[in-house]
């Protein structure tokens, strides 16, 4: 049976309350007590909105992905910043949310419950970003200075992407991942 449609506002605040939540403990100790309490709401409150922890963890994904993309983009697009600043932005926005999160277990645990149901669009997002920087490095002329060594604007932001996204379990802070993720993008951007 799907949700009873109510307010989006209440429903929103819910969803963002619940994304905290699910990324502290995880969707398989998440209740829907833990989400009540976190969006100052009575758990009957919570079931108007939600139905099922399920629907809800299903919301928070679509949440995040949301959320993710217009950060990443943002930054990716933000033309009064220079290429390196842009490319170490939209990686920062899509990757460093995970650097602080201290139980990367639990993280772990959140990543695969999401994948089960949303592997299509996280795949989507992932591919989106490496085209958008491979058009980036050759809109810039960066990718350039690469075509000797055989290698595309997609091998590089290819690369760049796995570079960040191995830096983001590499670090130990969010600084640290910045400086990793900078020597990265210094390499690929190289004149």
């Amino acid at each position: 049976m799907p949700d009873t449609p109510q307010p989006a506002g209440r429903r929103d605040g819910i969803v963002r309350a619940a994304v905290g939540v699910f990324l502290r403990f995880g969707p398989r100790k998440t209740s829907m007590d833990d989400v009540a309490r976190a969006a100052d709401i009575s758990r009957q409150g919570l079931y108007l909105h939600f139905k099922t922890k399920n629907a809800l963890f299903r919301a928070v994904v679509a949440q995040m992905l949301d959320d993710l993309r217009g950060a990443t983009w943002q930054a990716l697009g933000r033309a009064d910043h220079t290429v390196e600043e842009r490319l170490t932005g939209a990686f920062e926005a899509f990757h460093a949310v995970t650097v602080e999160i201290v139980d990367r277990e639990t993280y772990a645990e959140t990543l695969r419950a999401a994948q089960a149901f949303a592997a299509a669009p996280m795949n989507r997002l992932e591919h989106d970003l490496v085209t958008d920087v491979a058009a980036l490095l050759t809109q810039s002329g960066r990718a350039n200075a690469w075509e000797a060594a055989g290698l595309s604007a997609t091998d590089l932001a290819q690369h760049l992407f796995d570079a960040s996204a191995g830096a983001k379990y590499e670090s130990a802070s969010l600084d640290e991942y910045r400086r990793r993720l900078r020597v990265s993008v210094r390499v690929v951007t190289r004149p």
